[in-house]
């Protein structure tokens, strides 16, 4: 996931992640029960009600206020589904117990961006090749990422 998984300007568009798209597609065909569930809850609880009262007084405020309803459940949305996936990449660090060569790494040299990154390529490469060795991986991973922010660093 990235910073701009979900970007929106003031001309009434915004732009969904692909990982967000993806999620949003998956709920759609492997969870329709839970997410049936969840909307006759709402329309239990009163959606239903002030659905009704929208469509008598909608006006361009209204619009308005729905647009930024949207906006707030996606970031919602693509907040937990980071918090998950960092969740599922850590949970992957210390099944293949990657958590101590991750703490050996200088922060100083190494940025913590590219470590998160480096963790997430190696968690989904151990996701499809579960053979592959965790720490050449994560490394080879960090290598093809890693920008020294300064010249005089070893290589």
């Amino acid at each position: 996931m990235n910073n701009n998984s979900l970007s929106h300007d003031t001309s009434s568009q915004f732009a969904l992640s692909y990982e967000l798209l993806h999620l949003l597609q998956w709920l759609a065909t492997k969870d329709v029960d839970k997410l049936k569930r969840i909307i006759t809850k709402a329309v239990e609880q009163g959606l239903y009600e002030e659905i009704q009262r929208t469509e008598m007084a909608l006006n361009s405020e209204d619009l308005q206020d729905m647009h930024h309803s949207t906006i707030d459940f996606f970031s919602i949305l693509d907040e937990i589904l980071c918090d998950a996936i960092n969740d599922h990449v850590k949970q992957k660090a210390r099944n293949s117990d990657l958590l101590t060569t991750i703490d050996q790494i200088d922060s100083t040299i190494c940025d913590t961006e590219t470590v998160r990154f480096s963790m997430v390529k190696t968690a989904k490469k151990l996701d499809h090749y579960p053979h592959v060795n965790p720490k050449e991986q994560l490394f080879e991973e960090i290598l093809k990422k890693w920008k020294p922010v300064d010249r005089n660093s070893m290589n």
